[in-house]
């Protein structure tokens, strides 16, 4: 049986979270021996009773360099001798990388999914030239970008996997949104979805909803460390009135459903995991031109792009679609994610990746 140890010590649940739920569920299927990292009292839950999955509890993640807890991951490995390591967070490459090459594990894969600084080229070069980590990005334009550090990555050692998704079902649950909050019938509601960080741009909700008609809504679904800051600023505006956060969802689906389109407002991404959901739904899509968001539109054939922090150019897109002077058709857009960003893809190339076949 093969077997992987995937390292993913997050107090946040969000898009990385997910794929790696997703990633140990079908891997565990295919009948792979998948042990899941992750920190004391997060997230456990959501990986049980998963077919050949083991969740392995840590009290803290450490820092550049804590030897407790590299001698606990030393450890781990040593007793679970896996044929791969992941390490789903930027934060965990260095004692991951570190910890797997002191148990003898030769193939540790670091995941990224958003474009990053190099801030630290040593560690970078210690990483991926003297322990040849191999470094996994869901984008072809994140690949092109860190390559652009040659003396950092090897193009061998840098593999692009498309994030998969499953399509839901079109039909099922909603969360009767304008029933939840008392809109009325001819409301049109907009979606947005993820951490509060200020990469999202969520701070630009309040300047986008002033340059929309009134019945035009924008609802959110997420959680972050941000999320007090961000509320508070996005609250004092007047605007705040059609501007409405619902926290964390488990069914996302029916949070899609419930939409007549979707907005990405991001600053920074790879391969939005959310723009794949909407579009697996057939709901329309607006993106702000980040990394990734002109693969995934297909240079703006299925959904709107527009440039980041534009916030008349969302706008615009917004009573575009709202108006019905720009559509999409639901079928065509659920036949593109399937085509391109299907579930099967996505684990195959994983498997190879992770174990050669």
């Amino acid at each position: 049986m093969k077997k992987t140890v995937m390292f993913c010590p997050s107090k946040v649940w969000g898009g990385i979270e997910k794929n790696v739920l997703l990633r140990a569920r079908l891997l565990g299927q295919q009948g792979v021996a998948v042990y899941v990292v992750l920190l004391k009292g997060f997230f456990a839950d959501r990986f049980q009773g998963l077919e050949n999955v083991t969740v392995v509890e840590v009290p803290s993640r450490g820092g550049d360099f804590n030897i407790f807890v590299v001698a606990n991951y030393v450890r781990l490995l040593k007793r679970v001798r896996p044929d791969a390591v992941f390490a789903a967070l930027k934060k965990d490459w260095w004692l991951v990388t570190l910890s797997s090459k002191l148990a003898g594990v030769g193939n540790v894969i670091l995941y990224l999914g958003i474009a990053r600084r190099v801030k630290s080229p040593i560690k970078f070069f210690l990483i991926f030239r003297l322990m040849s980590a191999i470094l996994m990005v869901n984008s072809d334009s994140l690949r092109d970008s860190m390559l652009r550090h040659k003396r950092l990555f090897r193009p061998e050692r840098v593999r692009r996997i498309y994030n998969g998704f499953e399509l839901p079902p079109k039909n099922g649950p909603h969360l009767s949104i304008r029933e939840h909050l008392g809109l009325s019938d001819d409301s049109v509601v907009i979606g947005c979805a993820g951490r509060f960080s200020p990469q999202k741009g969520f701070d630009l909700l309040p300047d986008i909803v002033a340059r929309l008609p009134t019945n035009l809504h924008v609802v959110h679904v997420g959680q972050g460390e941000f999320e007090a800051e961000i509320k508070v600023g996005v609250q004092a505006r007047p605007e705040s009135g059609r501007i409405h956060f619902l926290g964390y969802q488990s069914d996302m689906p029916a949070f899609f459903r419930s939409l007549d389109l979707f907005l990405l407002c991001s600053r920074n991404e790879g391969m939005a995991n959310v723009l794949n959901e909407a579009l697996s739904l057939g709901v329309p899509v607006i993106s702000t031109r980040v990394p990734g968001s002109e693969e995934l539109l297909d240079s703006g054939r299925y959904g709107i792009l527009v440039d980041i922090d534009d916030v008349d150019a969302m706008a615009a897109a917004i009573k575009s679609i709202a108006r019905g002077e720009t559509r999409f058709e639901p079928e065509e857009l659920r036949a593109w994610i399937a085509q391109s960003f299907g579930m099967d893809r996505m684990i195959r190339e994983t498997r190879e990746l992770f174990f050669g076949a």
